[in-house]
């Protein structure tokens, strides 16, 4: 059965229905996943997080952003393309390991917002060097 996802669609799945789905279902599971603009994993095991950042990036071949706030989370966190560490009241571990560190989930559209300004500009620079050397 064809599976059709919305571009504005969030996947939120926990550990027990994850297990599930990757023993029964993993091909079909992470084709239609890939379709969506965010996956959402929580009550799971390290582990399984760690699993679903590797098999994210596998099947998708796009960037994968980590973000959490525990000592749980570090090894999402490591394994993701860009790890971004909430320090919260399960303490820092997270922040240490990530590459961005944040105080509050709201700060989240911020450094999104930052991080493209300057991606812009860095690439607007290089393309004026180009068709200036050209």
């Amino acid at each position: 059965k064809k599976v059709e996802c919305q571009n504005s669609a969030v996947l939120v799945i926990d550990g027990a229905s994850l297990e599930k789905c990757l023993t029964h279902c993993q091909k079909l599971f992470f084709e239609s996943t890939t379709k969506l603009i965010g996956v959402l994993v929580c009550r799971c095991s390290p582990t399984q997080k760690t699993m679903m950042v590797q098999k994210m990036k596998y099947y998708s071949n796009m960037r994968v952003a980590g973000i959490g706030d525990g000592g749980n989370d570090v090894g999402m966190i490591q394994e993701a393309d860009v790890g971004i560490g909430i320090v919260g009241k399960e303490g820092k571990q997270a922040s240490l390991a990530a590459d961005f560190s944040i105080i509050k989930f709201s700060h989240i559209s911020r450094l999104l917002l930052w991080h493209g300004r300057l991606s812009y500009k860095r690439t607007a620079t290089l393309s004026q060097f180009v068709i200036h050397r050209g």
